[in-house]
């Protein structure tokens, strides 16, 4: 690989976790990890109402709502493209990998952030480190920032490995108010999904260690 894989997940967890975005309103969120996807050289990259069901969307703000998070991802540089392709609260993407003949398997992670404040203490890691929420009130307290990196590192690994089949990734926003499972599950990709995996971290477990159920 052209670069250290561990230190690039790293990097873009931290950045993530700098800039949380609440459920429907990931517009920042949905275009870095366009801009991801792009770089690594998906197959095929669905945005917004290419991913998503619309009207299965559930708890889905008001245009009122949505407003201050477009425009604080447009003056943020998020490419004019993406935010017309999540225009109103269509936020979310599919990824596709087609590497041969084999079974169709995905991954299913989540975008959004919850209504926390971070701390703000001097020995706060993120604050010590330059990665502490940029969005007051908000912050990625679930793990959801270290979800889309993980994702994205796999899908890396796995185009530059020797896995047969295709892999789907599912981006999914909404998930704290339980509003985007059901759109993303009815958008037609995870239809022919042999086996479909969700991932969390958690803190009961030895670091590396993988736990099932």
């Amino acid at each position: 690989m052209p670069y250290d894989v561990r230190t690039s997940v790293t990097d873009l967890r931290r950045a993530f976790h700098r800039h949380p975005e609440p459920g429907w309103r990931e517009f920042r969120t949905t275009a870095r990890v366009v801009s991801e996807l792009e770089r690594i050289g998906v197959d095929e990259i669905a945005v917004g109402r290419e991913a998503l069901a619309t009207d299965e969307r559930m708890a889905v703000p008001s245009d009122a709502e949505l407003e201050p998070w477009v425009e604080q991802a447009r003056e943020a540089g998020v490419r004019s493209d993406i935010l017309e392709r999540t225009a109103g609260g269509h936020t979310g993407a599919v990824a596709v990998l087609e590497q041969g003949a084999g079974p169709t398997v995905g991954l299913r992670v989540d975008l959004d952030a919850i209504s926390m404040s971070e701390s703000a203490e001097d020995d706060h890691r993120p604050t010590v480190e330059g990665f502490r929420s940029a969005n007051e009130g908000y912050m990625h307290a679930c793990g959801h920032d270290a979800h889309l990196a993980i994702a994205l590192g796999t899908i890396e690994a796995i185009k530059d490995g020797d896995f047969a089949g295709t892999l789907k990734v599912f981006f999914q926003p909404a998930e704290e108010i339980s509003g985007g499972g059901k759109a993303m599950a009815e958008g037609g990709y995870v239809d022919d999904v042999d086996y479909l995996f969700a991932t969390h971290i958690g803190l009961d477990h030895p670091t590396g260690e993988i736990v099932a159920g």
